[in-house]
């Protein structure tokens, strides 16, 4: 009979614990959350690589994930430049400041203009 009352004790003990680190989570503000600061990467400049029969038809769209550490993954093309090398070098290297445990991914999508015949 001790063993069981022991092991719902320790079991609703466990519980709480879990309870009050899920509150703590959730206790983030909110601002420092959705607050995205780029702080390495630029937007690519050229020359570009123009392959045959590619030209240039607008600003590329991106959708991409930045991590609680500032990192981007999950990059996605949505609309194409026309140019395969701008569409590539898009959001390559970029990084954010990290931002508070427990904010979550922030699921961003940017369209980029430049001219694609800067120097």
């Amino acid at each position: 009979m001790k063993a069981k009352v022991a092991a719902v004790l320790l079991t609703l003990g466990l519980g709480s614990t879990c309870w009050a680190q899920d509150a703590e989570k959730k206790s983030v503000p909110t601002a420092e959350c959705t607050k995205t600061i780029r702080v390495h990467g630029l937007v690519p400049k050229g020359p570009f690589k123009f392959l045959p029969k590619e030209s240039y038809k607008g600003s590329p769209l991106i959708k991409y994930q930045i991590q609680e550490d500032g990192t981007v993954s999950n990059a996605t093309l949505t609309r194409s430049s026309g140019v395969a090398d701008i569409d590539k070098k898009a959001v390559a290297r970029w990084k954010y400041k990290p931002r508070p445990v427990g904010c979550g991914v922030i699921e961003t999508e940017m369209s980029l203009t430049f001219d694609p015949l800067m120097k």
